[in-house]
């Protein structure tokens, strides 16, 4: 079997960066599933497709064409850190089921799942065991890893969770998540300078002064709220003048833009994304410079609103990581 042989289905795939690094590889993508029909617009765009959202527990597995690895970037939220971390009790956490039952009817030679590193620590590691539990029963050997997409040419340290199982007639016992670290990216060389499409408002312009101690809590034209009164995190040395925020509901950090950043995400609330300020031009990261961060082209385009776009990039996976897992796969199916 040759690398443009190989044949993948693309499943949970938000706006297709499982796609975009394995087709790098060569691999051909022959199906796909997707609910968020936002996320569709985006996919379909990128991928001159006309596709239809629709429910993964709603696919018929045996209508489904025959591909020799599954791919999914399935739900985060049951799992994360900032959500309610219901695990597999989750609706959403379910969908691992589904990807059992699916796998279970198509038999594919290697099944690829990415998700948060917390994971690992849910339930005192419980989850993760049962993962491991259900693909085994289907003959499958399992392993996992954390790569950090900082190792990969990504000005960004976006620790994921990796999930591979392997065919067991495919007489790999152990995939190794060892990779060569590519030198560190600093966030600075995302920055496209005079990018002003997305301006901040009169509020953060105080924000700014204020955090840089310019001026006091008692001249701001508004009330504190307690999270955003101090700093929550900053970098060593960092330079209030030249740094991003980072906006968390927890509080307000400042990143210096000599280092990668550290994992983006955004809250979506009140309808308006919480998106990175850059205090040196006063402004938000536009849509660009947050496609760089995730490691997507330039010319990858969104035919969706600004707010959305932006949310679709911080729940995307970055494509030069699955690339470089692709690769590593080609010797386990091709041999």
């Amino acid at each position: 079997m040759k690398k443009s042989e190989i044949k993948f289905g693309d499943f949970y795939a938000g706006i297709g960066g499982f796609r975009l690094g394995l087709e790098k590889v060569g691999w051909t993508c022959v199906t796909m599933n997707e609910i968020d029909p936002e996320c569709i617009k985006t996919y379909n765009e990128a991928f001159g497709e006309q596709n239809k959202p629709i429910p993964i527990e709603d696919l018929e597995a045996t209508h489904l064409p025959d591909f020799d690895v599954f791919c999914a970037g399935f739900p985060c939220q049951p799992f994360s850190i900032a959500g309610k971390r219901n695990g597999l009790e989750d609706s959403r956490g379910k969908g691992i089921k589904e990807i059992v039952r699916i796998c279970s009817a198509k038999n594919p030679k290697i099944i690829l799942l990415e998700n948060v590193k917390n994971i690992i620590r849910m339930d005192k590691g419980k989850i993760l065991y049962q993962m491991i539990k259900m693909f085994s029963e289907l003959g499958y050997n399992c392993s996992y890893g954390i790569l950090d997409s900082k190792d990969f040419g990504i000005p960004q340290s976006r620790p994921r969770l990796f999930f591979v199982g392997v065919r067991q007639d495919l007489e790999v016992s152990i995939f190794d998540f060892n990779f060569p670290k590519k030198a560190e990216i600093p966030v600075k060389t995302v920055i496209e300078p005079g990018d002003f499409s997305i301006p901040i408002s009169n509020r953060w312009e105080q924000y700014i002064d204020y955090y840089a101690g310019r001026i006091s809590e008692k001249e701001l034209t508004f009330d504190l709220p307690k999270t955003r009164k101090t700093i929550e995190r900053a970098d060593p040395n960092v330079d209030h003048d030249n740094c991003i925020y980072q906006m968390r509901s927890s509080g307000i950090r400042a990143i210096s833009i000599n280092r990668p950043f550290p994992t983006f995400a955004v809250s979506v609330s009140g309808g308006g994304a919480m998106i990175p300020v850059y205090s040196k031009e006063r402004r938000h990261l536009s849509v660009l410079e947050i496609k760089r961060l995730m490691g997507f082209s330039h010319d990858f385009s969104f035919p969706v609103s600004r707010t959305n776009a932006i949310k679709q990039l911080s729940n995307a996976v970055c494509p030069s990581v699955v690339e470089s897992l692709g690769e590593k796969l080609n010797n386990i199916i091709i041999s």
